[in-house]
């Protein structure tokens, strides 16, 4: 069944979504009603599709069958839940790597799923839509700003409603940075300080393009979610909860402070972080603090929602 088809039914539909990003492979199977996207069930596998991009421009070997192996499991499970149909997006590593082409379709052969690789303005549209279909009335009737920091890129837009008035993709993400600068943990001053200028200096481009002036700040992706769990102090992660659970600055920079002090070893032991995501965790904290700090948000709001959420409302071309 096409997107055209399914936008013309009017009885429920269910839709698998799969986010392949750059540390993270996301999983939402979801039923469409009107314009409601309602979850049925979330599912995440740590692949770091993006390990090592920046420096060889290539995705890994043994990584292929791992995303293989990840998508005949997500597959499967939408198979289960009896989907209308599956729907697949690549981002960031997809983007950057020479050999993008060869995983796409070695999962389309393998799977019979096409992955579909969107730019980073694509990906930014999908992501406000996607967060902003999850929040209360209050608050999409006023200046929206979304954050969304992903392994490889971090995608910022802002609106009003379900209107974006502007978006950039900037190459600035926890695998990436993580990779690029910091050799030790606890992190050395020197490489805290290289990291910052680099994620600053990509901050100004969009500096003069963006009003962020009286705009609720809102995030998502797994370092905001992650973040609010922890402030939730949740043993076991909660979307639920996550949603709409609003942060000031100070709860920000003193994670920031704690963070930056722990191993890898001691992050381990942090029950809201998830195994694979330990070592890149500060990496994403950072990007966030220092986002709050250059352009004055006092508070962040985590959305459990994002790029899978935007690419089910896009297919269903619902009208807001």
């Amino acid at each position: 069944m096409n997107g055209s088809q399914l936008s013309q039914r009017n009885e429920p539909v269910k839709i698998a979504s799969i986010d392949l990003g750059t540390n993270t492979a996301l999983l939402l199977i979801a039923r469409v009603e009107k314009d409601k996207v309602i979850p049925l069930h979330n599912a995440q596998i740590i692949l770091r599709l993006g390990r090592n991009i920046d420096a060889s421009g290539l995705i890994q070997k043994e990584v292929f069958d791992k995303v293989l192996n990840a998508i005949i499991e997500f597959k499967a499970t939408a198979e289960n839940f009896n989907v209308d149909k599956i729907i697949a997006i690549g981002t960031s590593a997809l983007r950057d790597a020479k050999n993008g082409d060869q995983l796409i379709e070695f999962i389309y052969q393998k799977t019979g799923i096409k992955i579909r690789v969107i730019s980073g303005e694509e990906e930014a549209r999908l992501t406000y839509f996607g967060a902003v279909s999850g929040l209360d009335h209050k608050i999409l009737n006023s200046k929206i700003t979304v954050i969304d920091i992903g392994g490889g890129s971090t995608e910022i837009i802002n609106g009003l409603g379900f209107e974006i008035k502007n978006l950039a993709s900037l190459n600035i993400g926890t695998v990436r940075i993580t990779e690029k600068f910091f050799k030790h943990f606890p992190p050395l001053e020197e490489e805290i300080k290289y990291a910052r200028d680099f994620i600053n200096n990509e901050f100004e481009k969009i500096n003069d393009k963006f009003d962020f002036a009286d705009s609720t700040l809102v995030g998502v992706a797994a370092t905001v979610t992650t973040i609010a769990a922890y402030d939730l102090r949740l043993e076991t992660y909660d979307g639920e909860k996550v949603n709409m659970h609003e942060m000031r600055f100070e709860t920000i920079d003193e994670i920031y402070n704690k963070f930056k002090k722990l191993s890898i070893d001691e992050i381990k032991k942090i029950p809201q972080i998830s195994k694979g995501r330990e070592d890149v965790i500060f990496a994403g904290i950072l990007i966030l603090r220092d986002f709050m700090k250059k352009f004055k948000f006092d508070r962040i709001i985590a959305s459990d929602r994002g790029v899978r959420y935007g690419a089910i409302l896009e297919l269903q071309r619902i009208k807001f």
